[in-house]
């Protein structure tokens, strides 16, 4: 995290940014792919009621990423609520198909065996979660990771330079934990519209946007540009489209 106080930990940290920078997608697709056993992975910024994918190696790490946050369940969240590492060696295993009834078997038939999400904090307040994966299950070794909260730490010094730039012209600066986090305008916007359209709370709103986008096999973004446009409208959805929404 953000001012860890073992030096030689700040230093490889320091390195690592110099080596692979200068922003979160190059330091990603260099070390990534690089850690034993690891096959890719994904990077979320998230608040206490919301998480946006701000990375994904690959398809199946943004499937696992949008999983999470579709379901409301898995690693990622748990290690952000947590604060702390979360290491899911096998998904097939019973402590984790009853802890994720959902979000687990969907990993599964996602093609991923095992999830390590590990916490992208400053100070004791975490900002996003670093999720890696792999096809087979099994657990990580010692120095594996080590390498892997290095390059959390690394993750979370990029990820604060690129938030308080505001250089992504889809995002805005929404309070969070550490005071910020990034959001596609549209998502909030469908969910605006969702919200009148139905007459119920944003926050039930976007719980139905998630729950049809799940449903309807579908991207996040694609449903709620569809929405924005008019598209779709979640007031005019048929019973068996409705009833998609909690499947």
């Amino acid at each position: 995290m953000i001012g860890v106080d073992d030096p030689e930990r700040r230093l490889r940290v320091q390195r690592l940014v110099a080596e692979h920078g200068p922003d979160v997608d190059s330091l990603c697709n260099a070390c990534v792919s690089g850690l034993n056993g690891i096959r890719g992975g994904g990077v979320t910024v998230m608040a206490p009621d919301t998480q946006q994918v701000r990375y994904a190696s690959d398809p199946v790490g943004a499937r696992v990423e949008q999983l999470q946050f579709l379901l409301g369940e898995g690693p990622c969240r748990d290690a952000y609520a947590q604060a702390g590492p979360v290491l899911a060696e096998d998904l097939r295993a019973r402590v984790w198909q009853e802890h994720w009834p959902a979000f687990a078997p969907a990993a599964i038939q996602a093609g991923v065996q095992a999830v390590f999400a590990l916490p992208l904090r400053v100070g004791p307040a975490p900002v996003g979660v670093l999720d890696l994966y792999s096809e087979t299950p099994g657990g990580l070794s010692k120095q594996t990771l080590a390498d892997a909260l290095v390059l959390a730490d690394a993750l979370t010094e990029l990820l604060l330079v690129e938030i308080m730039a505001g250089d992504d012209d889809d995002a805005m600066l929404v309070d969070g934990p550490a005071g910020y986090l990034l959001q596609r305008a549209a998502v909030h916007q469908a969910s605006g519209m969702i919200s009148v359209q139905l007459a119920v709370p944003v926050e039930e709103a976007l719980a139905r946007l998630r729950a049809y986008t799940f449903a309807s096999g579908r991207e996040l973004d694609e449903v709620a540009a569809d929405v924005v446009a008019r598209r779709l409208r979640f007031n005019e959805l048929d019973d068996d489209d409705r009833a998609g929404e909690f499947r």
